[in-house]
């Protein structure tokens, strides 16, 4: 198992007071969480980009917290000086376990057996597990997880986040309490971009393309940004250049390369921009509809078998057809198995 999948440094802020709207959510948490009546295992669903994994960080922090606030409304805060609070900041807190699969691609039996190498060390208190995207586990690292929730060891929380929720076993998510995230209204929105430095038109247009999703929006300003405005990106979006892998510097962050997880951000930046763009009339909204759902197809084939070069080809393939539709038969041969 990766030595950063122990114990990753959390940020300076372990508190939720920065997290915009789901109040009624949150405020079952906070009652569960103050009667000692949280189950030991908790899935937290809603769409990519949402906030998941900001909000179960901090209620990691919450529980591991030796002086929780419990006077902050709607959910407690971990207090953020404490001595555990101070180990999750610096990445050392033995009680805390962190498995992500970004950039790693499905999660293998052997990062579940880390859990259970975890679980055999001695425990000082609580300990939390949380698991990002859960919807990444195999069949038999799915499995090996379902034997562990349904036997927990005492004083052990896991926290799964899943963007595909029907995708987890169902055994699984019957062990768990649900808590479902889903996109901010306008105004908190506005709120969380204006945080990041974001206002004005492109905040707007963010919202047309993100739909509520402040971290995919984000993203998708990084890209515009890139560009030198939205109607630079625009204008990409509508000429795609010849060699597709290009299509990938919208995206690419210093010190990266082209691989999965860089194709996969590709796509979720293109779809949502595809989507910003859309027009106001039928035709075109149902253009730019058909196109992000291809691409999101795209998305799901690399997640699983996928090879980065062959899915970015079908996804130009995309883009550059003026009927999407008309791209659906001849995918496959690009790809050289079923794609959708």
């Amino acid at each position: 198992m990766a030595a950063e999948d122990l114990s990753p440094p959390l940020e300076a802020d372990l508190s939720v007071q920065g997290f915009l709207g789901h109040e009624s959510m949150r405020r079952g948490w906070g009652r569960g969480f103050q009667s000692g009546r949280l189950g030991h295992a908790h899935l937290v669903a809603g769409p990519e980009g949402i906030g998941k994994g900001f909000l179960v960080r901090r209620w990691a922090a919450m529980l591991l917290c030796r002086d929780p606030q419990l006077d902050v409304a709607p959910d407690p805060q971990a207090c953020g000086h404490c001595s555990s609070c101070q180990a999750l900041k610096s990445g050392n807190h033995g009680g805390y376990l962190e498995i992500s699969t970004e950039g790693s691609g499905p999660v293998e039996i052997a990062r579940m057996r880390g859990i259970l190498h975890f679980l055999s060390l001695r425990a000082d208190g609580r300990r939390v597990i949380l698991i990002d995207s859960a919807d990444q586990l195999r069949e038999e690292a799915a499995n090996a997880l379902l034997k562990i929730l349904e036997e927990p060891p005492a004083e052990t929380h896991f926290l799964l986040v899943s963007h595909r929720p029907a995708r987890l076993l169902k055994t699984i998510v019957s062990r768990c309490q649900r808590w479902l995230l889903g996109p901010l209204a306008r105004d908190p929105f506005l709120e969380i971009l204006d945080r990041h430095g974001v206002s004005g038109d492109l905040a707007t247009f963010l919202f047309e393309g993100a739909g509520g999703r402040p971290g995919a929006a984000l993203l998708l300003g990084e890209a515009i940004e890139r560009c030198g405005g939205i109607g630079a990106f625009g204008q990409i979006l509508g000429e795609v250049p010849d060699d597709p892998r290009d299509l990938v510097s919208l995206t690419l962050r210093e010190g990266e390369s082209f691989d999965r997880q860089t194709v996969q951000r590709t796509l979720k930046v293109i779809g949502d921009g595809l989507w910003a763009f859309r027009g106001e009339t039928l035709e075109s909204r149902e253009r730019a509809a058909t196109r992000t759902l291809m691409l999101s197809h795209l998305s799901r084939h690399l997640e699983r078998f996928g090879s980065a070069d062959l899915v970015i080809e079908a996804a130009s393939m995309v883009l550059r057809s003026e009927n999407p539709r008309d791209v659906v038969s001849r995918i496959p041969r690009v790809m050289g198995t079923h794609w959708a």
